[in-house]
């Protein structure tokens, strides 16, 4: 495809790319790079994260001039070898992705920091270790489960390898990094002599956070080792500060808690909460505002079943993978925000929250639309940006919502048969997904209510949307809203 195929935006920086030497693609629902790009020798930076693309092609290698490359959230399985070869490249991100190898990048001289969060790495890839000048090395969320004798050559300064299944650190050879200062392996599988090992050998200007590998009488033994020998205390007084706290303290939960009971308003947003405390369930018939976004929570308690008075409940910025069935307990509810976890669906009984007016949802994993929304005759706000939904299902005829927004996922059908029959729906967003002009037929631009869409980023142009049958009404009922704000 030439520049002419693609969206206004794309075509504009892909002009301004050869002056700026910068170009940033992100989230422009490609499939493939434009050929164009190949033309571009000189850029110094390049971001095409957030899109659908399989396959890098060979001629990134040649940029010979490239200091960033973001490569993060595609599709991507495998690396060409020609990317080993840039050597003013500083920055290399494909993080969320599904590689399981990369490679050889020690001829990237400038290398400093990788980021391969989120993908499928099975063992760590040695060719890092070769890098160098590599200073931060980021593995977080792979399978890796050993580190290789090969480790001891690593160069980087900070290495991050949380949420693994690591039951090894090496230790012999990992300690023989010259220049390590920071290991990060929360969430693996280590066990206590494993971490004991570790800590006791370890110089003192390396920190090491090793949270949820040990349970607590483990912790306990570990903060406990010997207090006559002067190496013991050292160790001991290196794990208490390497532990850390693991959120705010009882005096502080007590503290919030006992203002509630007045406000009705319980707020510990960001406090670090690896749980909900099971102190709140005290103030199930007082709270009307529960807000525990931004923490580290992985799941929420039956007890939430209880907060019948609830109205609403914020989560977002959490860990949560599933919601509990007694969800649908609270019939108050109208507020709930779930944005940002990784959550793949929503129980039925949610049909029970009965009050629901808005739903926020995005940024998790739903692959499928959550029919059981459909069910929520009040609720007038859907948010499903970010997500990965490819399709609507035929039961979509039947929502209520008044503002439906799927931003940002793998839409390839509208379903618009029936998406025309929704009876409330005047706000539809559907930016950046994988849509033909024909998904908008005239039947769901003239018959439908909606007002207003927001549909760029897809597989057609501006003036392509205009020229479709039945645009014409759709703009009348855009101008009218228009004119009524």
């Amino acid at each position: 495809m030439g520049i002419d195929s693609y969206n206004p935006t794309v075509r504009a920086r892909l002009a301004n790319a050869s002056k700026t030497r910068v170009l940033s693609l992100k989230e422009s629902a490609l499939h493939r790079i434009p050929e164009d790009v190949k033309a571009l020798q000189t850029l110094k930076h390049l971001d095409l994260s957030i899109n659908y693309l399989l396959v890098i092609p060979e001629y990134i290698g040649s940029m010979s001039h490239l200091k960033q490359l973001n490569l993060s959230q595609n599709q991507l399985e495998s690396l060409p070898l020609e990317l080993g070869f840039l050597p003013c490249l500083e920055v290399f991100n494909v993080s969320q992705n599904k590689l399981t190898d990369l490679p050889d990048l020690s001829k990237c001289v400038a290398l400093k920091t990788v980021d391969f969060t989120e993908n499928q790495f099975t063992t760590f890839p040695e060719g890092i270790c070769q890098c160098p000048n590599i200073e931060t090395c980021i593995f977080t969320e792979n399978r890796i489960e050993v580190l290789p004798d090969q480790i001891h050559s690593l160069r980087a300064i900070s290495l991050i390898l949380n949420k693994n299944r690591l039951t090894s650190l090496n230790t012999v050879n990992l300690l023989r990094c010259e220049r390590l200062r920071a290991v990060n392996v929360d969430d693996n599988q280590l066990n206590c002599d494993e971490i004991e090992q570790f800590v006791s050998k370890a110089p003192r200007e390396i920190r090491i956070s090793f949270e949820r590998n040990v349970s607590k009488i483990h912790t306990t033994d570990l903060l406990e080792m010997g207090n006559d020998s002067s190496k013991s205390k050292s160790v001991a007084s290196s794990a208490r500060k390497l532990i850390g706290q693991p959120g705010p303290s009882t005096s502080t939960v007590n503290k919030h808690l006992e203002m509630a009971t007045k406000s009705r308003i319980l707020q510990l947003k960001g406090t670090g909460l690896k749980k909900i405390p099971d102190e709140i369930e005290q103030l199930a018939e007082v709270l009307r505002n529960l807000e525990l976004s931004e923490n580290k929570i992985r799941e929420i308690p039956l007890f939430i079943g209880q907060f019948t008075q609830l109205k609403q409940l914020h989560l977002s910025n959490n860990c949560l993978e599933l919601l509990p069935d007694e969800i649908g307990s609270m019939k108050k509810l109208e507020i709930l925000n779930l944005a940002g976890n990784k959550i793949k669906s929503l129980p039925d009984t949610i049909v029970g929250c009965t009050d629901l007016r808005t739903i926020d949802v995005s940024s998790n994993c739903f692959e499928m639309f959550p029919v059981a929304i459909i069910s929520c005759l009040q609720l007038d706000l859907l948010n499903l940006n970010g997500n990965q939904i490819e399709t609507l299902p035929d039961e979509v005829s039947e929502l209520k919502v008044i503002e439906l927004s799927l931003s940002q996922n793998r839409l390839k059908s509208l379903n618009p048969a029936n998406l025309t029959k929704a009876q409330r729906l005047r706000t539809l967003r559907v930016d950046e997904n994988c849509l033909e002009k024909s998904e908008f037929t005239r039947e769901l631009l003239e018959s439908s209510i909606i007002s207003v869409i927001a549909y760029d980023g897809n597989r057609f142009q501006l003036k392509e949307f205009q020229d479709l049958p039945g645009y014409d009404a759709y703009q009348e009922r855009f101008t009218a809203t228009k004119r009524k704000i």
